[in-house]
C-alpha cells in the first residue's frame, strides 16, 4: 500500500517568487500581467509530476499578522505589492480551485503558519509531508516526516530540505532554526536580531549554546569580550527575533485528509482557464501531473470516421467522395520542415466533419500503401481543380510540396495559420489554436517523432499513428477554419485576408520554388579573403596586447580588457565583465585592441553567417537558392524571410554590397528591382495629414534637406550635410517614437539640442505631433492600433501600471500604423504584379522581396515591359495624399544595380 504524501504549498510565497522570478508574461488582448500565475502553475505540474502526492492542499496570507502586533516595524520596508502582481492573486485562486486543491486562510497569519499547523497535524496521523515554499523560514518546520523544497536559482529547478541537509546548510538543526534567526536576525522581514552578529556567529553561539535561552544563561562565557557585551545590550532583541520568526503551529485550522485528495482536479475548468489565460504550453504536462487518476482521461478529438486509405479500390471510393464536395482541408505530411527538399509520407484530406483521410505513400517498411504517383494522379483531378476551395494550416508548405512533385494545389481559399496571425493570435501552432478556438488538446504529429536522439523520421511513425493524427489534424482545420473565419468577419478584417494576405500565399510559394541564382565562386573567394583579414586581426590584436588570447572566448577577452589593461568596467556577467557589442563600442578608441575585436566580430559573423553558409544552402536539385518567406513571422504585417534570412544581409557598407554582387541573373537574363522610395516618411504624411510634410512629397523635394529647411530654419540651398543628416534621423526615428536620449545617442547633438531640435521640428510638423497623440490615445482606448487596410496589432501593455512596459508598448503603437500599412502597400503589390505577370504569360519571375523592395529575374527581351509593369502597378497599389515613388534599377547582379 502506497504512503500517503501530503504536498502543502505556499501560496503567497511561491506567487511571489514566481513573479519576480520569470518575465512578463500577458494574456492576449487584455494584457492581463499573468507570469506569476503561470509560474505558479508550471511548478504545481512539475511537483505533482515528481512527488505524485496523495493529498494537497494549499494556503495563503490573511490581514495584517499577528506579528503586526508584536512589533510595529515588522515587514514595514516593504514595499506595497505592484498592481501587476496584486492583480494575479484572483486567478492564481481560481487555479488553486481547479486543480481541487483546498486553500486554507486564516484572518490575522500568514501561509506559513497554517502550514506549519497542517504539518504538525498530518505528522501527528503519521503522514508524510512536502511543504513547497520560497520561504527559508520554513526550514524550522522540517523533521524526520516534514520535508521543504524550495525554487532554485532557476524558478524551474527545485531543492528538498531533509534534517541532514538544513544541518549542512545553516550549520544548526530545524529545530534550531528560530535561535539562529532570533540572533542575525531576517532584513527581508525588517526583523533586528542582534547588530553586528551574522550567520556564522550566530551558528557558532547556537552549536555551543543550544539556542537562545541556554545562550543567555550562561552568556558569561561568551568571548570574545565584545560579542558578549553586544549580547547582554540587545537581550531583549534577541528574544523578541526569536517569537518573531518562530512559526506558529497552533493556528485554529483543521487537517481533514479526505477533503485534500489529490486528483480530484476539474479538468473541464482548467482547460477553460488555460485556455483563457493562453498557457498552451502546460497542456502536455496536465497528463503527467495527474496520471493514473480516474479524472484524468483522453484528450477529447472530434468525433468521425478516419480512413486509412491503402489500396487502389479504397481510393477510388475516396474520389467519387471528393467529387461531390465544396471545399478540402489538406495537409501533407513531409519527410522534413524545408518544403524544397521533403519528400511525401502521407496525405491527409478532410471534406467535411465527420470524415477524413490518410493516404500512406511514403511510410518505411510497409507493404501495403499507394505509390506517390498514383495518388498524385488520382488526386490530380480535385486538388487542381480551381472551383474547390481548398483549406489548410501552412497551406503553403503543402502547396509547395506537391508542387515540386508536379501536382498544383489550386483555389488556396483559407490558411488558419494565416488568419489566427492577422486576427492578433500569439500562439500559431496548431495545437495552440485546437485549444484557444475549439477547446480541444491535440497531439501533433511532431509529439510523436520525438527530440533529440530520440527523434524519428515521420516515415517511421506506425501508419496508424500517423493517420490518427493527420486525420483529427485536417478535421481540426476545417473547424478552425469556420471559427476564425468568424472571428475576421467581426473584426472587419475579412477583406484584408480575402484580397491581400490569402492571394500572396500563392505568390510567394512561386518566389520559394524559384529561388534565386547564387555565384559561389565569389562568395568562396570572399570567404578566403576575409579569413585572411580576420588572421590579421588576430595578429594586431596579439601585438597590441602583447600575447596571444582567444578573441573569442567572453572569458579571455574580459580578463585582458578589465584586469590587464584596467580598461573601465561594464556589468558584471558569469563569467566577467561584460564584452557584449554595445558595450565595447563605449569603450572604443580607449585602446587599440577594442577596435581590433569589433572589427574582428563584424568580419566573423559576415563570414559565418552569409560566405560560408549560403553556398552551403544552394539547393542540388536546382542549383538555386530558396528562402521561405513568412507572413506570421512579424507583429506588423512585414515579411520576413528565413533559412536563410536574407533581409539581414547589411544594407549600407561595402561588404554588405559585396555579398549582394553575389545574387545574380543567369546568362540572358538581369535582374532587375522596384525600390519604394521613402514608403513610411509618405505614409506618415499621409496618416497625419500635415501641409508640410505632404508639400514636400507632393513637390518631390528632398524631405530631408526640407525638413532641415525648416528647422533650422535656412533656405534650401543652405542645408549642410550635417543639417541633412539630422534632419534625416529625426524624420524616420519619428515613426519608431523617437526620444531626446535616441536622438542624442544617434547624432553629435547634446541632449538639450536634442530636446530643441525635436521640439522644433514638430513646431513645423504640428499635424504629425497630433497624429502622434491621437494614435496612443486610441491604443490606451481600444487596446490596439491599425494601417490603413485595417490590420491590427494588439498592445495591451499601452495600459500597464508599469512605466517601462508602458513606453515601451506606446513606441510599438507609434510604429505599426506606419510599417504596418507600408507592408499592406507592396504586398498588395506584389499579388497584382504577379497576376499581371501570370495573365501575359511573361517567362519573368518575382524572386526576393527584401524592406520595400522587391526583385525581378527578366529575360532580356521582356526587360522594358516588366520595367514599366512595375512603374505602373508598384506606385498605385494604394491611393494617398502624397504620390508613392519607386525607383527601378537594372543590373546583372543585385550589387551593382543602377
Amino acid at each position: 500500500m502506497k504512503t500517503s504524501l501530503l504536498l502543502l504549498v505556499d501560496g503567497n510565497a511561491l506567487v511571489h517568487r514566481a513573479f519576480h522570478a520569470l518575465p512578463p508574461l500577458t494574456v492576449p488582448r487584455t494584457g492581463q500581467m499573468v507570469n506569476a500565475v503561470y509560474g505558479f502553475a508550471s511548478m504545481l505540474l512539475k511537483v505533482l509530476s515528481e512527488l505524485r502526492p496523495t493529498h494537497c492542499a494549499v494556503a495563503f496570507d490573511k490581514g495584517r499578522s499577528f506579528r503586526h502586533g508584536l512589533f510595529e516595524q515588522y515587514k514595514v520596508q516593504r514595499k506595497k505589492a505592484p498592481e501587476e502582481l496584486s492583480s494575479q492573486f484572483p486567478l492564481v485562486h481560481q487555479v488553486v480551485e481547479a486543480f481541487g486543491m483546498p486553500a486554507f486562510e486564516v484572518e490575522g497569519f500568514e501561509a506559513d503558519d497554517v502550514l506549519g499547523t497542517l504539518s504538525r497535524q498530518a505528522s501527528e496521523q503519521g503522514v508524510d509531508v512536502v511543504i513547497l515554499t520560497g520561504d527559508a523560514d520554513a526550514m524550522q518546520l522540517v523533521s524526520p516526516l516534514v520535508k521543504v523544497m524550495v525554487p532554485g536559482r532557476s524558478f524551474g529547478d527545485t531543492v528538498v530540505y531533509d534534517v541532514s541537509r538544513v544541518q549542512e546548510r545553516y550549520g544548526v538543526g530545524p529545530e534550531q532554526v528560530t535561535d539562529l534567526k532570533g540572533l542575525m536576525g531576517d532584513p527581508s522581514d525588517n526583523i533586528p536580531g542582534i547588530p553586528g552578529v551574522g550567520e556564522k556567529t550566530a551558528a557558532r553561539l547556537v552549536q555551543e549554546f543550544g539556542s537562545v535561552e541556554g545562550l543567555y544563561q550562561r552568556v558569561d562565557g561568551v568571548s570574545p569580550a565584545r560579542l558578549q557585551q553586544l549580547l547582554k545590550e540587545h537581550e531583549a532583541e534577541a528574544r523578541h527575533s526569536k517569537e518573531l520568526v518562530t512559526i506558529a503551529r497552533d493556528v485554529p485550522v483543521q487537517l481533514d485528509l479526505h477533503a485534500c485528495g489529490a486528483g480530484a482536479y476539474d479538468r473541464d475548468r482548467l482547460l477553460e482557464l488555460f485556455r483563457e489565460l493562453g498557457f498552451v504550453s502546460l497542456l502536455p504536462r496536465l497528463s503527467q501531473a495527474f496520471a493514473r487518476r480516474p479524472e484524468a482521461r483522453t484528450a477529447p478529438v472530434p468525433a468521425g470516421e478516419h480512413h486509412t486509405v491503402r489500396t487502389t479500390e479504397g481510393m477510388e471510393r475516396l474520389l467519387a467522395r471528393l467529387s461531390e464536395a465544396n471545399e478540402l482541408a489538406i495537409e501533407v505530411v513531409g519527410t522534413e520542415a524545408s518544403a524544397m527538399s521533403a519528400g511525401v509520407v502521407g496525405i491527409g484530406l478532410c471534406p467535411s466533419h465527420g470524415e477524413s483521410y490518410y493516404l500512406p505513400v511514403g511510410h518505411a517498411g510497409l507493404e501495403q500503401q499507394l505509390p506517390l504517383r498514383q495518388a498524385l494522379e488520382g488526386l490530380r483531378r480535385v486538388l487542381e481543380d480551381g472551383r474547390m476551395a481548398k483549406v489548410g494550416y501552412d497551406i503553403k508548405y503543402t502547396a509547395l510540396v506537391l508542387a515540386r512533385h508536379g501536382l498544383e494545389l489550386r483555389n488556396l481559399s483559407f490558411d488558419t495559420m494565416v488568419a489566427a496571425h492577422l486576427m492578433g493570435e500569439k500562439s500559431l501552432g496548431l495545437k495552440a489554436l485546437a485549444f484557444s478556438k475549439l477547446g480541444v488538446e491535440l497531439t501533433p504529429l511532431s509529439e510523436l517523432l520525438g527530440k533529440g536522439a530520440k527523434a524519428v523520421s515521420p516515415g517511421a511513425l506506425a501508419v496508424e499513428q500517423a493517420s490518427e493524427c493527420v486525420c483529427t489534424s485536417v478535421e481540426l482545420t476545417l473547424r478552425l477554419r469556420e471559427a476564425l473565419e468568424a472571428e475576421l468577419r467581426r473584426e472587419e478584417l475579412g477583406r484584408l485576408f480575402s484580397e491581400v494576405e490569402m492571394p500572396l500565399v500563392p505568390v510567394l510559394l512561386h518566389m520559394e520554388r524559384s529561388g534565386v541564382a547564387l555565384d559561389t565562386g565569389l562568395l568562396w573567394e570572399m570567404s578566403r579573403a576575409m579569413g585572411e583579414d580576420l588572421k590579421r586581426l588576430e595578429e594586431e590584436a596579439y601585438r597590441n596586447v602583447g600575447h596571444v588570447f582567444n578573441l573569442n572566448s567572453s572569458q579571455q577577452l574580459s580578463r585582458v580588457l578589465y584586469e590587464e589593461l584596467r580598461l573601465p568596467r561594464s556589468r558584471r556577467t558569469k563569467g566577467g565583465y561584460s564584452t557584449e557589442a554595445a558595450v565595447l563600442e563605449e569603450l572604443r578608441g580607449m585602446h587599440p585592441v577594442v577596435d581590433n575585436i569589433l572589427e574582428y566580430r563584424q568580419l566573423a559573423k559576415l563570414k559565418s553567417t552569409y560566405l560560408d553558409a549560403l553556398p552551403a544552402l544552394v539547393n542540388p536539385e536546382t542549383g538555386r537558392l530558396h528562402t521561405s518567406f513568412n507572413q506570421t513571422g512579424t507583429t506588423t504585417g512585414r515579411l520576413s524571410s528565413s533559412d536563410p534570412n536574407l533581409q539581414n544581409i547589411p544594407v549600407r557598407g561595402e561588404l554588405g554590397r559585396r555579398i549582394r554582387h553575389a545574387f545574380v541573373a543567369p546568362e540572358g537574363k538581369n535582374l532587375l528591382a522596384g525600390d519604394y522610395s521613402q514608403i513610411d516618411l509618405r505614409v506618415l504624411a499621409h496618416l497625419s495629414q500635415d501641409p508640410a510634410l505632404m508639400g514636400a512629397f507632393q513637390h518631390d523635394e528632398d524631405i530631408h534637406a526640407a525638413t532641415a529647411s525648416l528647422v533650422f530654419g535656412v533656405p534650401m540651398g543652405e542645408v549642410t550635410p550635417d543639417m541633412r543628416r539630422v534632419a534625416k534621423t529625426v524624420n524616420f526615428g519619428v515613426v519608431y517614437g523617437m526620444s531626446e536620449y535616441g536622438l542624442e545617442q544617434a547624432t553629435d547633438l547634446t541632449r538639450e539640442q536634442a530636446a530643441e531640435f525635436i521640439k522644433a521640428y514638430f513646431e513645423k510638423y504640428p499635424r504629425v505631433r497630433e497624429y502622434l497623440e491621437s494614435t496612443k490615445g486610441h491604443a490606451a482606448g481600444k487596446g490596439y492600433v491599425q494601417t490603413l487596410l485595417g490590420r491590427r496589432r494588439y498592445i495591451p501593455e499601452v495600459n500597464s501600471p508599469n512605466r517601462q512596459v508602458k513606453e515601451a508598448a506606446m513606441r510599438m503603437a507609434i510604429n505599426m500604423p506606419v510599417q504596418g500599412t507600408s507592408a499592406d502597400i507592396i504586398k498588395v503589390a506584389m499579388v497584382e504584379l504577379y497576376r499581371r505577370m501570370q495573365l501575359r504569360g511573361l517567362e519573368s519571375r518575382m524572386v526576393l522581396q527584401v524592406h520595400d523592395e522587391l526583385i525581378f529575374e527578366v529575360p532580356q527581351d521582356e526587360m522594358e515591359e516588366v520595367k514599366s509593369l512595375v512603374l505602373e502597378v508598384m506606385p498605385r497599389a494604394l491611393q494617398l495624399s502624397v504620390p508613392l515613388k519607386v525607383d527601378v534599377k537594372v543590373g546583372r547582379n543585385w550589387g551593382v544595380m543602377e
